[in-house]
Order: C-alpha cells, then structure tokens, then sequence
C-alpha cells in the first residue's frame, strides 16, 4: 500500500514539473547570451570620455615629472664632467680648459698647455695624434635643455660667437681630440680652468630647459669646488 502511494505521489511530481530536454536547455543558454551581448554605442562613448579626462587630468603631471627627470640627468652630467675635469689637471700635472656652448648644448675639457699638447705620453695618445680618451671630457645635454653663462632665469638666447679659436692651446688641443669635426663650428663658452694645484676660474653659469626651470652652477676660485643649486621658482 505504501509503494502504491509513493509510486502515485511521483508520477504527479513528474507530471507537474515535466524535465527540461537538452534541446530546450540549449535554446535557454542562447537567448540568455543574446540578452548579454555587447554594448550600446552610447555606453562605450561615456567609457571613452571618461578616460580621456583622465588622461588629460594624468598627463600634465607626467608630463612634469620626465621634464624634471631630463633636467636633473643633464645636470649630473656637468657635474660629474666638471669634477672630473679638475682631477685630470691634478693628476695629468696640466691645466685643463672646461667650456660649454651658451644657448647650446655641447660641452668639452680638453688639457691646453703646450708642452702637455706638443708631448707624447700621458696626454697624448702612444702615437702622439689624439688624446687618450680617460683625459679628456666631452657631452652634451638631453633635449630641450641648454647652457646659459647668464645666472638670470628664461629661455636661450642668441649668443655671439667666442674667441676660443684665438686661443692656441684650446684650438691645438680641440685639433687632437677623436671626432674634433663635432666640436669645430660650436661657439664655445669664455674658458672655465682647473690648475694642477686644484684652483680653477671663478665661474657662475646655469643650465635650463624649455620650462625656464634650471639649475646655477658655481665654481669657486681658491678650492675650485663646485656647487650646484635649483634656481629659484620664477614669479608668474
């Protein structure tokens, strides 16, 4: 009596709730991906906008910070050109010449006393034609940056040409050195010297970007140390 109920009970279950066929399933699965399918133009037009002020709010700041970075990777180029400059002349018992292009930016140490130019050895290569690599020092600033002899703020002027080609011991050194043909028509700086005593040229310059933003650079006579300061922000 009690299989009879049980076996009565199911088929009204069954009955009831008949099972959903594979057929049947599958139709389900596709209308439901086709309610879920893509988006509306207007949805991805306001996806879109937002991501341009975003970027636009992002892009002045980035914008910053790789000026900032350029700026001061140029400037620890000088300084560590200059420092070494002054050891050379220590070291090679020759006064070193340290120039830069105003408004440019190039920049090149070279040993300019006659007996150190006019003798083979340590500031001359074995062959007595170019200058040993190790004694001498030559760059350039990145992009958008340059020399200024100007401790003022603003961006580069016309400067006129220097007389560094009156000068025989920088233009018989210029002459000797690997690629000179890069340095020949640069319209160099008014000479920053290092002795062999460790004095040098009592010297103010800076070097500044695009922006106006930049650094002074000054080189004490006595001790011929090198101090280094951000310029102060320009009042706008």
């Amino acid at each position: 009596m009690k299989c009879s109920t049980r076996s009565t009970r199911r088929r009204v279950a069954l009955a009831a709730c008949p099972p959903v066929s594979s057929s049947a399933k599958d139709t389900g699965g596709q209308a439901a991906s086709a309610t879920r399918r893509g988006y509306t133009l207007l949805e991805l037009l306001l996806v879109v906008g937002i991501l341009m002020i975003c970027a636009g709010a992002v892009a002045p700041s980035v914008m910053g910070m790789m000026a900032n970075y350029h700026l001061k990777e140029g400037v620890q180029r000088v300084q560590a050109a200059l420092a070494a400059t002054r050891v050379h002349a220590i070291d090679a018992t020759s006064t070193y010449q340290f120039r830069f292009e105003p408004g440019g930016r190039h920049f090149l140490a070279v040993p300019t006393d006659n007996d150190a130019i006019g003798t083979g050895g340590s500031a001359l290569g074995a062959g007595g034609q170019s200058l040993a690599g190790g004694l001498f020092e030559s760059g350039s600033l990145p992009e958008n940056l340059s020399f200024q002899t100007s401790a003022s703020q603003g961006l580069p002027q016309e400067v006129p040409s220097l007389p560094a080609g009156n000068d025989p011991g920088w233009t018989g050194a210029l002459a000797r050195i690997p690629d000179a043909h890069d340095f020949a028509q640069v319209n160099w700086s008014e000479p920053i010297c290092f002795h062999t005593d460790g004095t040098a040229t009592d010297t103010t310059f800076t070097v500044v970007d695009s922006r106006g933003v930049g650094y002074r650079f000054t080189i004490r006579e006595v001790t011929g140390e090198i101090f280094v300061h951000r310029l102060e922000a320009e009042s706008r």
